[in-house]
Protein backbone atom coordinates (compact mmCIF):
# COMPACT_ATOMS: atom_id res chain seq x y z
CA UNK A 1 0.00 0.00 0.00
CA UNK A 2 1.25 3.40 -0.88
CA UNK A 3 1.52 6.17 1.54
CA UNK A 4 0.16 9.57 0.85
CA UNK A 5 2.49 12.39 1.59
CA UNK A 6 1.07 15.61 2.59
CA UNK A 7 2.90 18.46 0.89
CA UNK A 8 1.13 21.33 2.40
CA UNK A 9 -0.25 24.44 0.64
CA UNK A 10 1.09 25.19 -2.83
CA UNK A 11 3.65 28.00 -3.02
CA UNK A 12 3.90 30.29 -6.01
CA UNK A 13 7.34 31.67 -6.92
CA UNK A 14 7.83 34.29 -9.60
CA UNK A 15 11.06 34.20 -11.58
CA UNK A 16 12.23 37.82 -11.41
CA UNK A 17 15.25 37.45 -13.71
CA UNK A 18 13.41 38.18 -17.02
CA UNK A 19 11.60 41.14 -15.45
CA UNK A 20 14.91 42.62 -14.24
CA UNK A 21 16.44 42.11 -17.72
CA UNK A 22 13.56 43.93 -19.39
CA UNK A 23 13.77 46.75 -16.84
CA UNK A 24 17.47 47.30 -17.48
CA UNK A 25 16.94 47.21 -21.26
CA UNK A 26 14.26 49.90 -20.94
CA UNK A 27 16.55 52.04 -18.78
CA UNK A 28 19.39 51.73 -21.32
CA UNK A 29 17.00 52.55 -24.19
CA UNK A 30 15.68 55.73 -22.56
CA UNK A 31 19.18 56.88 -21.59
CA UNK A 32 20.35 56.52 -25.19
CA UNK A 33 17.29 58.22 -26.66
CA UNK A 34 17.57 61.16 -24.27
CA UNK A 35 21.22 61.72 -25.30
CA UNK A 36 20.33 61.72 -29.00
CA UNK A 37 17.63 64.33 -28.48
CA UNK A 38 20.10 66.57 -26.65
CA UNK A 39 22.64 66.31 -29.50
CA UNK A 40 20.03 67.32 -32.11
CA UNK A 41 19.23 70.59 -30.32
CA UNK A 42 22.23 72.60 -31.53
CA UNK A 43 21.99 76.38 -31.50
CA UNK A 44 22.76 77.76 -34.94
CA UNK A 45 23.21 81.36 -35.92
CA UNK A 46 22.00 81.68 -39.51
CA UNK A 47 23.00 84.60 -41.73
CA UNK A 48 20.36 87.20 -42.47
CA UNK A 49 19.77 88.97 -45.76
CA UNK A 50 20.07 92.72 -45.94
CA UNK A 51 16.53 92.95 -47.29
CA UNK A 52 14.85 89.55 -47.65
CA UNK A 53 12.16 90.92 -49.97
CA UNK A 54 14.67 91.84 -52.68
CA UNK A 55 16.61 88.57 -53.03
CA UNK A 56 15.36 85.15 -54.00
CA UNK A 57 16.98 82.07 -52.47
CA UNK A 58 19.80 80.81 -54.67
CA UNK A 59 19.63 83.89 -56.90
CA UNK A 60 23.10 85.14 -57.71
CA UNK A 61 24.01 88.15 -59.76
CA UNK A 62 25.46 87.28 -63.16
CA UNK A 63 25.71 88.65 -66.66
CA UNK A 64 25.58 86.47 -69.77
CA UNK A 65 27.46 87.54 -72.89
CA UNK A 66 26.71 85.59 -76.06
CA UNK A 67 29.06 85.72 -79.04
CA UNK A 68 26.64 85.11 -81.94
CA UNK A 69 28.57 83.25 -84.66
CA UNK A 70 28.59 83.96 -88.36
CA UNK A 71 29.01 81.23 -90.97
CA UNK A 72 32.70 82.02 -91.64
CA UNK A 73 33.85 81.64 -87.99
CA UNK A 74 33.60 85.32 -87.15
CA UNK A 75 31.16 86.95 -84.75
CA UNK A 76 28.00 88.48 -86.16
CA UNK A 77 27.10 90.33 -82.93
CA UNK A 78 27.42 90.28 -79.16
CA UNK A 79 24.49 89.98 -76.77
CA UNK A 80 24.62 91.15 -73.17
CA UNK A 81 21.38 89.91 -71.68
CA UNK A 82 18.71 91.32 -74.01
CA UNK A 83 20.99 94.06 -75.42
CA UNK A 84 22.29 93.35 -78.94
CA UNK A 85 25.64 94.98 -79.80
CA UNK A 86 27.45 94.91 -83.15
CA UNK A 87 30.74 93.03 -83.39
CA UNK A 88 32.63 96.22 -84.16
CA UNK A 89 34.96 98.46 -82.18
CA UNK A 90 32.03 100.70 -81.23
CA UNK A 91 29.99 97.71 -80.10
CA UNK A 92 32.85 96.53 -77.91
CA UNK A 93 33.17 100.00 -76.33
CA UNK A 94 29.43 99.97 -75.60
CA UNK A 95 29.81 96.45 -74.12
CA UNK A 96 32.63 97.74 -71.89
CA UNK A 97 30.50 100.67 -70.68
CA UNK A 98 27.49 98.47 -69.88
CA UNK A 99 29.63 95.91 -68.05
CA UNK A 100 31.28 98.71 -66.04
CA UNK A 101 27.87 99.99 -64.92
CA UNK A 102 26.86 96.45 -63.91
CA UNK A 103 30.11 95.95 -61.99
CA UNK A 104 29.66 99.25 -60.14
CA UNK A 105 26.38 97.89 -58.75
CA UNK A 106 27.79 94.43 -57.94
CA UNK A 107 31.63 94.10 -57.89
CA UNK A 108 31.51 90.33 -57.30
CA UNK A 109 29.28 89.62 -60.30
CA UNK A 110 29.79 86.41 -62.26
CA UNK A 111 30.04 86.72 -66.02
CA UNK A 112 29.20 83.83 -68.34
CA UNK A 113 30.75 84.16 -71.79
CA UNK A 114 29.11 81.83 -74.31
CA UNK A 115 30.68 81.14 -77.70
CA UNK A 116 30.14 78.61 -80.47
CA UNK A 117 32.87 76.04 -81.09
CA UNK A 118 33.30 77.31 -84.66
CA UNK A 119 33.88 80.91 -83.56
CA UNK A 120 37.53 81.92 -83.88
CA UNK A 121 39.33 83.09 -80.75
CA UNK A 122 40.06 86.50 -82.31
CA UNK A 123 36.34 87.30 -81.82
CA UNK A 124 36.21 86.02 -78.23
CA UNK A 125 39.39 87.75 -77.02
CA UNK A 126 37.97 91.31 -77.42
CA UNK A 127 35.09 90.36 -75.12
CA UNK A 128 37.55 89.15 -72.48
CA UNK A 129 39.44 92.41 -72.89
CA UNK A 130 36.17 94.36 -72.54
CA UNK A 131 35.42 92.56 -69.25
CA UNK A 132 38.91 93.36 -67.95
CA UNK A 133 38.62 97.01 -68.98
CA UNK A 134 35.13 97.26 -67.47
CA UNK A 135 36.46 95.95 -64.15
CA UNK A 136 39.09 98.68 -64.20
CA UNK A 137 36.53 101.36 -65.14
CA UNK A 138 34.11 100.28 -62.42
CA UNK A 139 36.07 102.38 -59.93
CA UNK A 140 36.34 99.65 -57.30
CA UNK A 141 39.86 98.34 -56.83
CA UNK A 142 38.47 95.07 -55.48
CA UNK A 143 36.21 94.51 -58.50
CA UNK A 144 37.28 91.14 -59.87
CA UNK A 145 34.52 89.56 -61.88
CA UNK A 146 34.62 85.83 -62.33
CA UNK A 147 34.34 84.76 -65.97
CA UNK A 148 32.98 81.37 -66.97
CA UNK A 149 33.69 80.47 -70.60
CA UNK A 150 31.04 78.20 -72.10
CA UNK A 151 31.74 76.62 -75.48
CA UNK A 152 28.57 75.53 -77.27
CA UNK A 153 29.03 72.55 -79.58
CA UNK A 154 27.14 72.12 -82.81
CA UNK A 155 24.97 69.00 -82.65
Amino acid sequence: MSRLHRRGPAELHANLTPMIDVTFLLIVFFVLVSQIVEVENVDMSLPELADPRTELPGDEQRAVINVVPAADGSAREYKLGATVLPATEGGRRQLTDELASLLRRNPSMRINLRADQRTHYEWVQPVLQAVSTAAGNAGDVGARPRINLVVVRDE
